[in-house]
């Protein structure tokens, strides 16, 4: 799906109400599709276009085929994955919200066991079409040995 449309009115900036609790209780599924590697949950939440954009450490991904692949080959060669988001910070815009946040991925390789502890600072961006936010742009890091603060959160 190639489309150009304007999103709705960004003038005012939502930082508590509807919108973004939406947003984190679908960051909320997100985190618990990742760490129960049910893909069909995880990508209903993303947006199916090719203007999706997926920054991560293995590269930028552009479109949502493109995106799709790299993370059905990543969660394939994982044995077991929990992903954690650290506080976050939604800022919604009308029909966009952002998303900054810390998080933290713990798994284990089925190629040799390794065991992959990672965290990094993330930003995404939601927008909403039809009254359901979709992930339409994710920014993932990956943050310095010991300089991320994720221990510091409270769970």
């Amino acid at each position: 799906m190639n489309s150009t449309r304007v999103i709705g009115d960004t003038s005012q900036m939502e930082v508590a109400g509807p919108a973004v609790d939406a947003v984190l209780r679908i960051m909320d599924v997100m985190e618990k599709a990742w760490s129960d590697k049910d893909l069909p949950e995880l990508f209903r939440h993303y947006w199916h276009d090719d203007g999706f954009v997926l920054f991560t450490s293995r590269g930028a991904h552009y479109g949502w085929l493109a995106a799709k692949e790299l993370l059905e080959k990543y969660f394939a060669d994982l044995e077991e994955i929990t992903l954690k988001f650290g506080p976050r910070k939604v800022r919604c815009f009308g029909d966009v919200a952002t998303v900054v946040y810390e998080w933290r991925t713990d798994g284990r390789s089925k190629l040799d066991q390794t065991r992959l502890l990672r965290e990094g600072y993330g930003t995404d961006v939601f927008l909403r079409h039809n009254g359901e936010w979709k992930l339409y742009h994710n920014h993932a890091s990956l943050a310095r040995s010991r300089t991320s603060r994720m221990q510091d959160h409270p769970w």
